[in-house]
């Protein structure tokens, strides 16, 4: 009887086990997925994504005077609507883009830029991918997630695409079946211990 239960026990312990084993590696293949699909996306749609000008007021023409640089934070709404059909991307995230576009249109406003036509401070490059977005974009497929953490719902992932081209993802989990992204950022870490070896 003890040898009964002690099996028992057993099988139902191996099969908690291989059952959170499986679930794991579905939630790396889903998240991994989730990301390449969105920078597949991303790198497609990102030039469709603004209907109209974010930034008006540049001083094209060397004749023409007085023109006042500013963020049309309607046209912002319009790309972020137009970003959120995507389908890979959480409110959060979307609210982290529309709080640095509302911060470069309250500096300007507070600091004005009369007669400008240089790169707007603080949107000078692409603002999920740097100044080469091309060195992740064109290099998707190259891609590895090195580390996977995730709790219930919650992920938190580094992708690797090079040696020094690393990102960190974290991701939520909707509807019980499709991982969102709530925020990118790049892993400065081998950068950083490359610079501090020279």
């Amino acid at each position: 009887m003890k040898r009964s239960i002690s099996i028992l026990l057993l099988s139902f312990f191996c099969s908690i086990v291989f059952g959170q084993e499986n679930e794991s590696l579905n939630n790396e293949k889903e998240i991994k997925s989730t990301i390449v699909d969105f920078l597949k996306w991303y790198k497609e749609n990102e030039p469709k994504l603004m209907t109209s000008s974010i930034i008006n007021g540049y001083n094209e023409d060397t004749i023409k005077k007085d023109s006042l640089l500013r963020v049309d934070m309607k046209s912002v709404d319009e790309y972020l609507f137009n970003f959120k059909k995507s389908n890979y991307v959480s409110n959060s995230f979307l609210g982290n883009l529309r709080a640095i576009y509302k911060s470069v249109s309250d500096t300007l406003i507070k600091y004005p830029l009369i007669d400008y036509f240089g790169p707007v401070p603080g949107l000078e490059c692409d603002l999920l991918f740097g100044f080469e977005p091309e060195e992740i974009l064109d290099h998707i497929n190259d891609g590895r997630l090195s580390k996977v953490y995730v709790i219930y719902k919650k992920a938190i992932v580094k992708f690797e695409i090079s040696e020094f081209n690393q990102m960190i993802f974290c991701l939520t989990k909707v509807d019980n079946n499709r991982w969102i992204i709530d925020n990118l950022d790049y892993d400065w870490t081998n950068a950083e211990q490359a610079l501090s070896k020279k």
